[in-house]
Parts: C-alpha cells; structure tokens; sequence
C-alpha cells in the first residue's frame, strides 16, 4: 500500500479520495461515532461507535488496531478489570506510542458514559491492557459530541453536551502531576469587545504544532444549543504565566467553509484541515477545507462525502474511516478513504494560477504557481520521490509519540509519570526570507537545496594571546520602547541611554542572571539565536521575519521562550543596541528570555574587538574607570548562566565541549563570578574554556580531540577541536541527552550539521565583518524537539554595519575550501 500512487484518485485537474481494500480476519463492521487515533508506527487505534443501521443501531466497545501501511486489521483483545462501557460520540487522544485515552460519550438511550478517564495500552501485543487512570477532585462531567486534544503536559477537553444543553468549558489535566487531577480554566477576557466560542457539540479540535499557531487547540464548528451550525475557527492559548485566552482566527484570502458538525480535523504541518461533516442539508456533501495558518488563507479540495466520520494524517496522506455517505444516511459505512493532499492542494493552485493538467501533475507547474508565502503541506520528500529515493515516507502522528525504547508514558504514570518527548531530529525544510526590506516574505526550501550549507568560516585569531514577567516600567520598558522594532529601527551613532541609565539597566539584569542555576532547564517551544555580534539590523529581521518578543502584532512571547547563545558584542558597530535590548527583555520576561555566555562576554576579548571602543565613543565614558558601564557589562557577563537543557535532551553551549568536559554535572558546578583564565593551568580552567572556546573538528572523518590552530596559532593545545566521537561518547555518558547545539563559528547557510546531525552550529549574524555573505539563522524547536532552521540573507547596507577600523587591526580569516566531495558534486546532503 506504499506506492507513490496512494491516495491519488480522480484526475490531475480534479482530485479524488481513493477507497482502498481492508484485509484482516476481523474487520470493524460499519460504523459511526468512531474514534481512530494515530498511535505511532503506521498503527491505528479504532475505539467505540455505533453499528447497524435505520434506527437499530447498537452502540459497541469495540477496539481494533490498523496497520496502515498494509490496512490490515487486528481486533485488540485487552485485559484487565476496567474495561471501558460500550460509547459512541465520545473523544480519544494518544498520549505516547502505542498508548491512548478515552473520555466521556453517549451510550445509548440517552444515557451517558461515566466520568472515568481509561487508557489502553498496546505496547505488548500480546497482553494489551485496558485501565481507569485513577483522578482526584472534581471532573468534566458526563458529556458527549466534546474533543480532547493532548499538547502535551495536558490533556485538554472543550465543549460537548453534558445530557442537558451544550457547553464550553475547558478542562486540563497535567499527565505528569501526581496525583492527576482537572482543572476548569478560566479563561480570560480583556477589552469592552472581548470574545469567546459560543457554546457547541459536535464541534473539532486539534493542536497546531508548527507555523504561527503552535501550541495552540483550535476549534472549528460545531452545533449551538439552539441547533445552528457554526463555521467559525478560534485558538486556544496558554500564556507562560498560566493564563488562557481566546484567540479568533484571521482570514486574508479564500472563502471560509460553510457551517458544519460532525466533521473531523486534523493538522498537517501548519495547515488545518476541516474534513466532511453535515450542514443544514444532510444529503449535501462538503468539501474539504484547508485552513493555512501561515498565509491565513481557505482553501477547498475534494470531499470525503462523509460524517460522523473520523481521520488521521500521515505524511501527505489524509485517511478517513467509516461514518455516513451523504447520499444514503441511514446506514454507515466502513470505507477506508485516502486523498494525497500535495496533489490535491497543487491541483487547486495550480487552476487559480492557470497552468495545464500536466502541469499539475507532474507538480512542476503547481511549484510555479505556489506563492513563496504558503508552506508545502509536505514535510519531507513526497511519496514519489521517496519511493525513487528508496526512502520510506515515515508517519506523521497527531500527537507526537516518542520511539519505541523510551521511557514508558502515561501506562506507568499511572503509576508513575509519563516519559520525556522523542529524540530532537531536523525538519527536512528551512524557512529562508529571500528580500531585501521588512516584507514578510518567507519561503521554505528543501534543506539539500541549501548550496553552503556545508561551508564553515573560520573566526579572526581572536584568541591568540589567551592560553516571571516583571514589572512594565523603568529603564527595561524605555529601552524595549524604542530599541524593539522589527520593522522601522534605523542605525544612528547617537545611542539611546545615557551612562547612568545603562548602569541601572545593568544591576537589574544581574538580579536575574545570579539567581539562575549556571545551566538552564527549559521547555519546547523556543527559539534558538547564535552570535549576533553586535549587527543589531539583523537580529530586527529575524524578529521580524521569524516572531518578536513581545506581546501584540507579531509577537510570541506567551507561547515561545527565546534562548540567545552568547557574543552579543564585538565586531559590529551597535553592540550597545544589541545588549541593552537583550538585558531589557531579560527583566521584562525573565522566565521567557534566556541568555547564556560566549567567550566575547569577557573582558579580555571584548577589551580588544570593538566593544569597549564603542563604550567609550558613545557613551563618552573612560572605559579603564572602574564604575564605567564597559566595567559594568563585564560583571554581569560573569553571572551569566553558561548552558542550557532543553527537555533533557539537547544541550545549548556557546562552544563545545572540548577535550575535558564530560559530563553535564561538571558546567552546573562552574561557580560565579566566572572568570576566564587567559592561560588555564588546571582541570577547572581548562573546561572553562573548553566550553566557550572550542570547535568541532573540520568534518566527520577528524575523530578525536586535535590542536585549533586558527585559535591557537601557538600551539599550546589550550585550545582544541572535538571530533564526532567524542560528540557520541559525551551523549552517551549523559542520556536522555541526544543532541548539542552551539554557535561560535560562523558558517554559510547561518546553521551546520556536525557528528551525523548530532550536533548544530548556528550563527545568526550575516555577511560576517562584511566580506563572506553568509546567511543567519535561528533553530525554531517546536514541542516534539523537531527542529527548524529558520533563515535571512545578507541585505545591500547604506553604510556598513561591521567595525571598520577592528576590521583593518584584526581581520577575518577566510572561508576556508569547500569540502572535495562537494566540489565534485558527490556531496548529497548527508543523512538530513
């Protein structure tokens, strides 16, 4: 069932949903008021619904599993003594592989499920078990027609009917706090002309996990209580403070569907889509309505001529199963429907632009015509090229299940706690902003596609001689005030803050550092920024191309922390910009703002490339004073913490790890203030710098730890690169730790791989001291530890922004040579 043909019925022009062949000993009888739930590794879990048909409908507890890769069915024979009751119109969601809940539901002759929460676990085939996840307190209540959404700690129900009138509540329950219990949230409401989703059953809901709305549940559809179908979208967002709102989707172009309940949805990538359902006339089919988040533009593919259906996604692949054809409502259906969404949304834009039939579908006239803004909905190589690739298209889970092997989930939460997300892994696409201005102008491209992604510049011998959101007012609004904005900040020599200003700023920021642990515990989502060097131009771009931190347009500061990985000065001309802006977001979202120490937060450094120059100029202050802000700057540098775990599972360094660092426990015992020795002549000094100052080695086949003769043109070994085993070695002797992510080194394409994508460098300044070219980047990490690099391209300056005169005392050192297998052309990208 693996073709590259799957899923592709009807005409290239007009698209179609295939039916495919079932197989099994015990296939589920026809039905509606199903759940399925994608539970990981091409496997399927049907739960529940109601057989037969004309009003003899028997509502069941069936359980099967699909193997979708081959459709074969298997009926799931589960122990234990709290087997759920026989349910339809109830909500189910996967909380880890092979492992999912049920809630709630109908079972017949208006009577209502229980309260219980159960889980059914099909880990071992072979003993599939059913239990009731023991709750304290109060619950959701009975309730039928209601969505449950995992994002994970929470599970999430909204809305239903409760046997009496529809509702829209909203209950979570946090998986990993013992004992387990639901909260009611209380959303809240601001302004005269707040809004809220009206009450509803038979409404979707599904979290977005990329592009704009990651992090969000959002809600379509549905029935009012006095039997209205709605067609509105809304999004559910939680703030970093606790807070919940309402968020009602924008629409820019398209049309928006037309009322609908008992439908389903799902997201693919950052698109929505809304599948089947029934309006005021159940006989009339809806399309399928595509809702992308990015571009906020509706589009209709084919229909699925169902409801009271139910869908999952896998790759480019929509599937649905059973429910009732518009044409004959009576009796259900067990119809195993796939439609490919790449050709059916190319097939649709490819008639708004125009092109042929061929065109459309061989894909070349749909990528013509396909606008730079809008996303491709494939995340990864289409089930065409894979099958000529030899690469198997992997499946895409609606909630992001971890590899077989992990620590178990919510099973043994039950009675334990459920287990950490997957392993970090790249997105197979980068978002790269292609113009020249402040025009939100994104497109994405393969990352194969990336011509130097593989080039490495190597920094100026700079070390030759070196063996809760706070209060809204103070100096830290002023700054944010006038420094944060993305898209109309212009260069000036004339510096903001006047030198008591800067010292004030400076003593609030070191409140915060020295109260954090030397290395950082965050949680997805967060972004991810390599050296900024003083090119504050480009770290406006990316807030503006990529999400700022702040509240308002644009803004995600309540959903997304940001992580900076340190040399926030030297080299460029607006250093000062650059670290007072950094330093004021720190104090007005200090649990959302994270900075971490690079080996340019130091005196010794900073001294000579440019920074304490720029000091001196702008602020007209005597730098060698002891109470002068340069003096200031550095203090603070030496509390900045100098690491960060990200969901214990990727480490973020400013350096590497060297030759001497081992463990993750050796950096959370480096004590303040900091000091970096200039010559280290113990264990201790030597990881200091190790950990600010070294570099990967110059590709994969260098293993070991070896001279950096760029950085220690003398030879005293101080200062070393690390090979790819010893990336392994130091993963290994730290797991759940999986990946490492540093800056450092400026490389061409703004991020690189390192140690068979174990390792990322990432560098978020272009065109390094004016003269390479070279892209930045930041590494957007959503929840499930995908990681995508998000990138801007070096832009034509009036003047330029590096410092001219360090520049001619202390240049750059070349690029140096491409790879030979590149040059060649034998490199193919690697195993990204």
């Amino acid at each position: 069932m693996q073709g590259a043909s799957r899923g592709r019925g009807g005409t290239p022009a007009n698209p179609q949903y295939v039916k495919e062949q079932q197989y099994g000993s015990e296939i589920p009888a026809p039905r509606f008021g199903h759940t399925t739930t994608l539970v990981g590794n091409n496997r399927v879990v049907l739960f529940g619904g109601a057989t037969g048909d004309s009003g003899r409908y028997t509502i069941t507890a069936d359980a099967f599993v699909l193997e979708a890769d081959s459709n074969t069915w298997t009926r799931i024979r589960a122990e234990g003594a709290n087997t759920p009751s026989a349910r339809a119109a109830h909500a189910a969601a996967c909380v880890d592989v092979s492992q999912m809940v049920i809630y709630g539901g109908a079972t017949g002759g208006g009577s209502l499920s229980s309260e219980d929460l159960y889980l059914l676990d099909i880990r071992n085939e072979e003993r599939s078990q059913w239990m009731a996840v023991p709750v304290e307190g109060p619950t959701p209540g009975r309730r039928y027609g209601h969505t449950m959404c995992f994002n994970k700690p929470l599970l999430i129900v909204f809305g239903g009917n409760n046997g009496q009138q529809a509702e829209c509540d909203i209950w979570v329950l946090d998986v990993e706090r013992s004992p387990f219990q639901w909260n009611e949230v209380q959303v809240i409401q601001s302004g005269n002309h707040a809004r809220s989703p009206l009450p509803r059953v038979y409404h979707s809901a599904e979290v977005c996990r990329e592009g704009p709305a990651a992090g969000m549940m959002v809600v379509f559809g549905g029935r009012t209580p006095d039997n209205r179908s709605l067609k509105d979208i809304w999004g559910l967002r939680q703030h970093r403070d606790g807070r919940w709102d309402w968020v009602e989707a924008p629409t820019k172009r398209g049309t928006p569907p037309e009322p609908r309940f008992q439908h389903s949805a799902i997201f693919l990538g950052s698109k929505l889509l809304i599948v089947g359902g029934r309006g005021a006339d159940v006989a009339r089919p809806l399309p399928t309505a595509v809702y992308d988040t990015e571009s906020c533009e509706w589009r209709n593919v084919a229909s699925v001529n169902r409801f009271r259906h139910a869908c999952w996604g896998m790759g480019p692949l929509l599937f649905s199963y059973g429910g009732f054809d518009h044409r004959s409502p009576s009796a259900p259906t067990a119809d195993l429907q796939v439609l490919d969404l790449d050709r059916a949304i190319s097939a649709s834009m490819a008639t708004v632009a125009g092109v042929d039939e061929a065109e459309a579908e061989d894909g070349a006239g749909a990528a013509r015509a396909m606008p730079d803004s809008v996303m491709n909905l494939q995340q990864g190589p289409s089930p065409a090229v894979a099958s000529r690739a030899g690469v198997q298209e992997p499946p895409r889970p609606a909630t992001p299940p971890r590899r077989p092997g992990a620590p178990t989930g919510v099973a043994a939460r039950v009675e334990r706690q459920i287990a950490h997300p997957g392993d970090p892994q790249i997105s197979p696409n980068v978002y790269v902003a292609v113009e020249e201005d402040f025009t939100n102008h994104v497109r994405e491209v393969a990352i194969q596609n990336l011509e130097d992604e593989g080039r490495r510049i190597n920094q100026a011998n700079a070390m030759a001689n070196v063996g809760a959101e706070a209060a809204n007012d103070g100096v830290a609004s002023f700054v944010i005030q006038h420094l944060l904005q993305p898209t109309s900040w212009e260069p000036t020599d004339r510096f903001l803050l006047h030198a008591g200003e800067v010292s004030d700023l400076c003593d609030q920021a070191q409140e915060w550092f020295q109260a954090q642990d030397m290395v950082l515990s965050l949680r997805a989502p967060l972004k991810v920024y390599g050296d900024i060097h003083g090119q504050f131009l480009d770290l406006m771009r990316l807030f503006a191309k990529y999400g700022s931190p702040c509240h308002g347009e644009n803004g995600d500061i309540a959903t997304t922390d940001y992580l900076f990985l340190g040399d926030f000065v030297d080299r460029g001309s607006y250093s000062l910009e650059t670290i007072c802006l950094l330093f004021a977001l720190k104090v007005r979202y200090p649990r959302q703002i994270h900075l971490i120490r690079g080996n340019h937060e130091d005196a010794t450094i900073n001294g000579i490339y440019g920074f304490k120059d720029e000091c001196k100029r702008r602020l007209g202050e005597d730098p060698d004073d002891p109470n002068s802000c340069w003096n200031k700057f550095n203090k603070v540098f030496e509390y900045l913490p100098v690491g960060a775990l990200i969901e214990d599972r990727i480490l973020c360094l400013h350096g590497g790890i060297g030759g001497s660092i081992e463990k993750i426990s050796q950096i959370k015992e480096m004590s303040r203030p900091l000091r970096v020795a200039q010559i280290p002549d113990n264990p201790y000094e030597q990881r200091v710098t190790d950990m600010l100052w070294s570099d990967p080695s110059d590709n994969d086949t260098v293993v070991g730890v070896s001279v950096n003769e760029t950085r220690d043109p003398d030879g005293s070994g101080r200062i070393v690169k690390f090979g790819p085993d010893r990336v392994q070695e130091f993963l290994d002797a730290n797991r759940p730790l999986s990946m490492i992510i540093r800056a450092h080194e400026c490389v061409m394409d703004g991020f690189e791989r390192f140690a068979n994508g174990k390792l990322i460098t990432v560098f978020s300044a272009t065109d390094y001291c004016g003269s390479h070219k070279n892209a930045g980047a930041l590494l957007f990490i959503r929840r499930d530890l995908t990681i995508l690099p998000k990138l801007i391209y070096p832009m034509e300056r009036s003047q330029n922004a590096w410092d001219q005169n360090m520049l001619r005392q202390r240049p750059p050192t070349p690029p140096r040579p491409v790879q030979r297998a590149r040059r060649l052309g034998e490199d193919n990208g690697g195993d990204w």
